[in-house]
C-alpha cells in the first residue's frame, strides 16, 4: 500500500507543474523563503537531536562531544579558511576525520562493525518485495504530502536560482515547473521500484552554498555514485552506521546555511501587515511542531502526518493565510499634486508615497525605488517644461508581477527618446536636458509610452515584479 500511495503522490506532485505559472500568486517569494526556512531548522534541530543522543539508547559522552567538535570543526575551518579543494570537500574531509575519531574514541562499537563486516561487497539489489495497492481513504494525506512535497521543491530551486545568481529578483517559472516535474516523477519511479519517496535535498542545496560549487555536473557523479553504491551493500552500510556525532555535526553545518538564505529570501519583499502575519503564523505553528511532538495524540488520525512536521504545518499554514489574505487587498491607488499647494508641488510628496505603498503591498524595494525614481524623474521634467500645467495625477496599480505607473496633465506632450540626446545638444540647447530625463524615463522603466488622449497627456511606466 504504501508503494502504491507513493506512486499516486508523485503523480499528484508531476500534474502540478504545468500548473505553476497560473497560480503562481500563490507561491510568493517570500512563501519560498519561508519553506526553505522551515527547512532550516528541521535539518538544524534533527542535527542538534542527533549531537545531544534524543532518541538513542545510550546519552551523549564525553567522546561523542569530542568526535563532534573535531567533525564540526575541520568542517568549519576548511569552508571559512581553506582554499582550492580544501574548501570544496569541506564536508567530506571533516566526515573523514569523524569517522577516523571515532574509531580511536571506540564510538564504533564492535556489534556495528561486525554488522558491516558480514554485509556482501556486492550484491544485486532485490525486487522480490515489489507489490502496489490503493487505499482511497488515504488519497488526501497522500495528495497533501505531495503539494508540500512541491512547495518543498519550489523552495529548494528557488534557493539554488539565488545562489546562481547574484542578481536574483524573482523565481525562473520554466526552471520551477521542470524541477517539480522531475521531483514527481522520481517518487513515481521510487514507488514502482518499491521504494521510499523521493524530494529535493535542501541539504545538498545548503552544500553548494557553502562550498559555492553548484554546477549540475555535481548531480550527474552523485547519482552515478549513488548507483554504484546500490550494489555495494558494506559501503552503504558504512554510511548508514555513520556515529551520531558526525551525522548531527554536518547536519548543524548545512542547516546554517539553509536557514541564511530562507531568511534572505523573504527579506527580499518589503512586509505589510498581511505578509508578516503569514510569515509570523506560519514559523510559530512550524517552530510549535517541533517544541510540542507529543501534540499528535490528541488529534485525529487523519490529519497528524500534517500537524507532526514543522514543514508540512508550516507550509499549509502559509498557503491557507496567503490565500485568506488576498482577499480584499487594495491594489489600486491615486495621488493628485497641484502647483497651488506648496507642500505638495514637489518630489518628497511622491516619493513618501511610493514608499508607503511599497511596505503596505509588501513589494520589492528595488521595483518601488525604480517605480518612485521615474515618477519622481517624470513629474520633474514636466513641472519645468510645461509652466502651465496645474496639476498632475499619479495612478499606480500592482499586483504579484507588475508595478504599473500612470501620469495624467492637461498640457504638451513630452518627449521620451529611443537615444540620448549628444553632451553638446544637452549643454547648448535649452531642452536638452529634458530630452536626457525623458531618455533616463526609458532606461529606467521595463516599458514607457507617452501619448495624447484629447486634450490630457498620460506617461504609463512598467515595471517587472
Amino acid at each position: 500500500m504504501l508503494f502504491g500511495m507513493t506512486i499516486f503522490a508523485g503523480i499528484v506532485e508531476a500534474a502540478l507543474s504545468p500548473l505553476l505559472r497560473r497560480i503562481r500568486p500563490l507561491f510568493p517569494p517570500e512563501l519560498s523563503g519561508l519553506v526553505i526556512f522551515l527547512v532550516g531548522t528541521t535539518v538544524g534541530s534533527l542535527g542538534f537531536r542527533y549531537l545531544v543522543g534524543v532518541g538513542a539508547e545510550k546519552g551523549t559522552t564525553p567522546n561523542d562531544v569530542i568526535v563532534a567538535l573535531i567533525t564540526m570543526g575541520v568542517t568549519v575551518g576548511l569552508n571559512v579558511w581553506g582554499k582550492g579543494q580544501a574548501r570544496l570537500f569541506c564536508a567530506l574531509i571533516g566526515m573523514i576525520f569523524g569517522y577516523v575519531s571515532a574509531v580511536f574514541m571506540g564510538i564504533l562499537s564492535t556489534d556495528e562493525i561486525a554488522a558491516i563486516e558480514m554485509l556482501p561487497i556486492v550484491a544485486i539489489p532485490s525486487l522480490e518485495h515489489i507489490a502496489w495497492s490503493f487505499a482511497p481513504s488515504l488519497a488526501l494525506p497522500f495528495a497533501i504530502a505531495a503539494v508540500v512535497a512541491a512547495v518543498k521543491s519550489i523552495a529548494v530551486i528557488t534557493f539554488c536560482q539565488r545562489i546562481n545568481d547574484k542578481g536574483w529578483a524573482r523565481p525562473e517559472m520554466s526552471s520551477l515547473g521542470r524541477g517539480v516535474l522531475a521531483d514527481g516523477l522520481g517518487t513515481v519511479s521510487a514507488g514502482l521500484l518499491g521504494s521510499m519517496g523521493l524530494n529535493s535535498s535542501p541539504t545538498s542545496a545548503g552544500l553548494a552554498a557553502a562550498t559555492g560549487v553548484a554546477s549540475r555536473l555535481v548531480g550527474f557523479a552523485s547519482a552515478g555514485i549513488l548507483i554504484v553504491l546500490g550494489f555495494f551493500p558494506v559501503l552503504t552500510g558504512m554510511l548508514v552506521m555513520m556515529p551520531r556525532p558526525i551525522l548531527g555535526s554536518l547536519l548543524v553545518f548545512t542547516a546554517c546555511f539553509i536557514l541564511v538564505n530562507g531568511i534572505q529570501t523573504m527579506a527580499s519583499r518589503m512586509f505589510n501587515a498581511r505578509r508578516t502575519l503569514v510569515i509570523g503564523l506560519a514559523i510559530s505553528t512550524g517552530i510549535a511542531a517541533e517544541m510540542l511532538p507529543n501534540i499528535t495524540s490528541t488529534i485525529p488520525v487523519l490529519i497528524q502526518p500534517i500537524v507532526s512536521s514543522s514543514l508540512v504545518l508550516g507550509t499549509i499554514t502559509a498557503l491557507v493565510l496567503n490565500v485568506l489574505f488576498r482577499f480584499g487587498e487594495t491594489k489600486r491607488v491615486s495621488l493628485s499634486l497641484d502647483r497651488g499647494a506648496a507642500a505638495g508641488w514637489n518630489t518628497t510628496q511622491l516619493s513618501d508615497f511610493f514608499g508607503e505603498r511599497g511596505r503596505e503591498w509588501g513589494a520589492r524595494r528595488d521595483v518601488m525605488d525604480r517605480a518612485s525614481f521615474g515618477a519622481c524623474q517624470a513629474f520633474e521634467a514636466i513641472r519645468e517644461r510645461f509652466p502651465e500645467v496645474q496639476t498632475i495625477k499619479i495612478d499606480t496599480k500592482f499586483d504579484e508581477f507588475n508595478v504599473d505607473v500612470q501620469l495624467t496633465y492637461m498640457g504638451e506632450l513630452i518627449e521620451v527618446p529611443e537615444k540620448p540626446p549628444s553632451a553638446n545638444e544637452i549643454v547648448e540647447t535649452e531642452l536638452g536636458h529634458l530630452r536626457l530625463a525623458g531618455y533616463m524615463l526609458r532606461q529606467n522603466a521595463d516599458r514607457i509610452a507617452a501619448t495624447r488622449l484629447g486634450e490630457e497627456v498620460i506617461i504609463r511606466m512598467h515595471f517587472d515584479h
